[in-house]
């Protein structure tokens, strides 16, 4: 099916970039702010990941979560902007990472659950650097 997909993509972004514009953006800027948000995506998810380690408080990972959740929010809407059909793939992951987090109990211990944590962060990481990969960042 992810080829299925990426396969399409192409085609797709032929019919729906001049329509996914908005307030008169090119294609071109869309695409040059998607990758710009991206970046920025892939260092608060370093941050976020440093984060991760069995000293760490549920706190602590809530807090970085927090602070992770502005770049992802300005690269899901440029996502968004340029690959419609992407962006399901990218919620997904982002809501598995929003719920693994919220799934640690406030007086359990994060070693418990860094395992999940960091494949939940692996799996954002792995959907944006499918947007990036398609948009040629």
């Amino acid at each position: 099916m992810r080829r299925t997909a990426s396969a399409l993509f192409g085609l797709l972004l032929l019919v729906i970039a001049p329509a996914a514009c908005s307030g008169g953006d090119t294609p071109e800027e869309n695409t040059a702010q998607a990758c710009g948000a991206a970046d920025d995506l892939d260092t608060a998810l370093d941050n976020f990941r440093s984060t991760l380690s069995p000293d760490a408080t549920v706190d602590d990972v809530r807090s970085a979560r927090d602070e992770l959740s502005q770049a992802w929010q300005d690269f899901d809407s440029a996502a968004t902007e340029v690959v419609q059909d992407r962006s399901q793939e990218l919620d997904e992951a982002w809501d598995g990472l929003q719920k693994a987090v919220d799934d640690v109990a406030g007086d359990a211990t994060v070693a418990g659950a860094l395992s999940t944590l960091e494949d939940e962060a692996q799996g954002v990481k792995d959907a944006r650097d499918d947007v990036v990969s398609e948009l040629g960042c």
